[in-house]
């Protein structure tokens, strides 16, 4: 999906998304490029933390376990 269709999707502005994505936060590394069901995944995720409080630093520290938890390890 674009990073339009992504916004509809999420409900969150493209302007986010793309500093997400700058951020290294989404699986998907270029904002120019198709986003899947992952980044929306992501994208989800990280925008229930940061609406909590957590930083885009804090996320980067977070995004790694995370990860390994939601691939069973």
């Amino acid at each position: 999906m674009t990073l339009a269709e992504l916004a509809a999707k999420s409900g969150v502005t493209t302007e986010k998304i793309a500093s997400y994505t700058q951020a290294g936060l989404l699986p998907c590394k270029d904002e120019k490029t198709t986003y899947t069901d992952k980044d929306l995944y992501w994208l989800d995720m990280i925008t229930c933390f940061v609406d909590n409080g957590s930083s885009l630093d804090e996320m980067r520290a977070l995004m790694p376990i995370c990860e390994s938890v939601k691939q069973g390890g």
